[in-house]
């Protein structure tokens, strides 16, 4: 009987299930709502129109010979024109230090600062929703219909005397990491699109099909799931009012030892998380919504979590380049335009000993830097991580991190413990001369700057026709409501449910053979996985409350022991657990209704498990599955 003991790259070719979910995937390429541009306060668009000529315009770009002119939704996605740029430098010119200051800043919705009046008179460059701040609805489900109603009214404040729309964010990264839940669709963790890349390359390894130059057939497949999904994920936010998606994590895990970041993860090799990095990237930004990538310099391989303490990293600038900073590389300094990055709260001593690296300048320059000498400095954005967390707390106080944080290169300022009392301290540090008012000045440039080419980027991807989309490969979902299934086209909860699919791993026991015939018992997990693993159950016609016990792991320091352990979200529970001699250990990624459903198609032997580690767990190298 074949088991999934050794490495993916052995196993079998694809099943006929596996193509199946590939070619559902590949059909639901793409496909996401076109994002309409709020109006300013005036009734016109929030967007700036560059003029003719100016290379952003569609007028003055070069085809080349026997290639289609540029449209402008193309030049749009190539960032910024100088024109937009100098509007954005113009109309920072007329603001007051107070001004600018609070332009640089992102308050947590709630929080003191962050009332329509408050935000007016702060000039706030935007807000974050936290889960607190999400209504619940008279069924437990989130109330999305009265969160879209004071996201409108927190954005006419924003927008208040300006020419571009403020800052609407939210953390929405699937998994564990889901500020907005049901009745929004569901998605499971990023480690799942690492998982089915892993698993799409095992496949093509055993067929002998890969080894050419350029991406294989399996890594396109997986990038264009990684950007439907986030394209998806983002209309629905973008429908609710959001403009900025703190996502996707680009921080490559080590594994077990990484306690912050693990199924946050796509996976632990650089190669990977840069591809599928880059690919929910691009996706975001075609739902109109602006991604951060994080978490610079790298939050995976390091074994303290900055929300409670400021962890160190010990390797080498030389070994980070190899490994952490590879996914950025790839993203500030490939084709695709990212207008933002978070810079994350770890100490890199080579850098500057004893200092968090979103207070310090030399990590600043690094990130600046980090494509290359051949590469002009990247010049988009750089945000802090929330500024309330342990890693700060526990070494400055409230008003002292955000001016530390300007000081060293920040240019937006997330989520000061407290917000009217750190727009003062920006503005005292600045007249005092702590602060260069010049230094000031660019990081505010630079947020309109960015705020000013997202509203242009939503208004060309609203009128750009369906051929337009199609050449700049955006997806085309007119007539869709927060992004649901129009004309042929998968919607979310669809692609959710095929990621799932694809990304199930069996990482010990019999491939593709039942596990249970026709009832199991479910333990582990919380009230809800049971429930949503019943369910599945009976829908499949099993009966629920005897045979074979599938034991549930909710949690990476989890366990379970049973015929069957299941994790859910990282694998790492799995090798802790124990089965029964003929049982199984299976990743699953997720706790969704998709990953369930997938969960019992494996279980009952319907469909083999497509998917492979994208880490290593235990004694199972990355790429073990069927």
């Amino acid at each position: 009987m074949k088991t999934s003991s050794r490495p993916r790259p052995s196993a079998a070719a694809p099943t006929a299930v596996l193509t199946a979910v590939l070619t559902a995937v590949l059909a639901a390429a793409l496909t996401l709502t076109s994002c309409t541009t709020p109006a300013g306060p005036d009734g016109s668009s929030g967007g700036t129109t560059p003029a003719p000529g100016s290379g952003t315009d569609g007028t003055g770009g070069a085809g080349g010979a026997g290639q289609p002119e540029p449209s402008a939704l193309e030049l749009a996605l190539d960032g910024p024109s100088a024109d937009l740029e100098a509007a954005a430098a113009e109309a920072v010119a007329g603001m007051e230090t107070a001004e600018m200051a609070g332009q640089v800043l992102v308050g947590q919705l709630g929080a003191a600062g962050t009332d329509p009046a408050s935000i007016e008179e702060l000039n706030l460059g935007g807000i974050i929703v936290m889960g607190d701040a999400v209504p619940v609805a008279a069924d437990g489900t989130h109330g999305v219909e009265a969160l879209k109603t004071r996201l409108a009214e927190t954005q006419e404040a924003l927008s208040a005397n300006r020419d571009w729309t403020g800052i609407i964010s939210v953390d929405q990264e699937g998994g564990l990491v889901a500020r907005i839940k049901e009745p929004l669709v569901e998605w499971p963790t990023p480690m799942s699109y690492g998982a089915a890349a892993a698993g799409m390359a095992g496949a093509e390894g055993a067929d002998g099909e890969d080894g050419g130059e350029g991406e294989s057939e399996g890594e396109d497949t997986a990038a264009q799931l990684a950007t439907d999904g986030h394209a998806l994920m983002g209309a629905q936010l973008a429908e609710l009012g959001f403009t900025l998606d703190f996502a996707p994590s680009v921080d490559v895990t080590i594994g077990a030892g990484d306690p912050a970041i693990g199924a946050r993860s796509f996976s632990s090799d650089p190669e990977t998380v840069s591809t599928l990095g880059t690919a929910a990237t691009a996706g975001l930004l075609h739902a109109g919504v602006l991604p951060a990538p994080k978490h610079f310099p790298g939050h995976g391989s390091v074994t303290d979590d900055s929300h409670v303490t400021a962890p160190v990293q010990d390797a080498s600038v030389a070994d980070l380049e190899a490994r952490d900073w590879l996914p950025f590389r790839e993203l500030l300094g490939g084709d695709q335009y990212t207008p933002m990055v978070m810079m994350g709260h770890v100490i890199v001593p080579e850098l500057e000993p004893d200092v968090p690296s979103s207070v310090s300048a030399p990590a600043y320059e690094a990130l600046r830097g980090v494509a290359g000498s051949d590469a002009e400095p990247y010049a988009g954005v750089v945000v802090t991580d929330a500024l309330n967390m342990g890693a700060l707390v526990e070494r400055y106080g409230a008003n002292e991190a955000p001016v530390r944080a300007l000081e060293a290169g920040a240019d937006l300022l997330l989520m000061p413990s407290d917000l009217p009392g750190a727009r003062d301290a920006l503005v005292e540090a600045v007249d005092a001369g702590e602060v260069p008012a010049e230094r000031l000045e660019k990081a505010a440039e630079r947020v309109v700057t960015m705020l000013m080419w997202r509203d242009h980027l939503a208004q060309e991807l609203e009128e750009a026709t369906d051929e337009e989309k199609q050449q700049a490969g955006v997806g085309t979902m007119n007539g869709t409501e927060n992004g649901t299934e129009s004309g042929t086209g998968a919607g979310p909860e669809q692609v959710s449910r095929d990621l799932s699919a694809a990304a199930i791993t069996v990482v010990d026991g019999a491939c593709g053979a039942p596990l249970v015939e026709d009832s199991l018992q479910v333990t582990g997990g919380n009230e809800i996985d049971r429930a949503r693993l019943a369910e599945a159950a009976e829908a499949a016609g099993l009966t629920v409350g005897a045979g074979p016990v599938v034991a549930l792991v909710g949690s990476a320091r989890g366990s379970g022991q049973g015929d069957v352990v299941v994790a859910l979200d990282a694998p790492f529970g799995l090798a802790r657990s124990s089965v029964s001699d003929g049982g199984a250990k299976v990743a699953l990624y997720g706790r969704t209704p998709g990953a369930f459903e997938a969960l019992v198609a494996v279980l009952t032997g319907e469909a083999e498990a497509p998917g492979a580690l994208p880490v290593e767990v235990g004694d199972w190298p990355a790429g073990t599955g069927c």
